[in-house]
């Protein structure tokens, strides 16, 4: 199964290091509503760009746009226009300088962060997985309550010229890439 298969069920971008590098693991919803787990061999931010390259988003502008609204700075949540807000946390400790620790868990699918040990937490997600956050439980929470403030934020009344206009940019996206 391919990213570009299943791109509007991702509800997970997990960092992880295999044999070959750097990698993603995709946390995604299958047809039958159970969570399943993909391994891509692109980095989490490749992977965060091909998600915003299927919707049309500048998430380069998303980023600025939340930085000035809110004076906070990288990592930050990005948010698809499906409604898919997606959280930073620190999911995996730096074997080198300069390497990316950080994945995106949909706001929808955290059931809750609890505290850990040496500074480290949990998080619990809503089919009872677990996933390590290496980082304190305040910081981990801050995260979670910024993707909550963008989630109110970002519910709007419905509007059928933008939702129009949104989808004759999926449609013109995909008629050109075909070609």
């Amino acid at each position: 199964m391919k990213l570009e298969d299943v791109y509007t069920q991702v509800v997970g971008l997990v960092p992880l290091y295999t044999d070959e590098g750097n990698a993603t693991r995709i946390i995604c919803w299958s047809d039958d509503g159970d969570m399943i787990s993909l391994t891509d061999t692109r980095q989490v931010e490749g992977i965060k760009r091909l998600l915003a390259r299927n919707y049309a988003l500048d998430l380069s502008a998303q980023a600025a746009q939340l930085h000035k609204n809110y004076h906070r700075s990288p990592p930050l949540p990005f948010h698809l226009p499906d409604g898919r807000i997606f959280v930073p946390f620190k999911l995996r400790l730096a074997r080198i300088a300069g390497d990316a620790c950080y994945g995106y868990i949909e706001l929808k699918i955290i059931d809750r962060i609890v505290p850990g040990e040496k500074n480290r937490c949990r998080l619990f997600l809503t089919n009872g997985q677990t996933l390590p956050v290496y980082s304190q439980i305040t910081t981990a929470r801050l995260a979670l309550f910024f993707g909550l403030e963008i989630q109110k934020a970002n519910k709007r009344k419905p509007d059928p010229d933008q939702d129009l206009m949104f989808a004759f940019h999926i449609l013109r996206r995909y008629l050109t890439v075909k070609q």
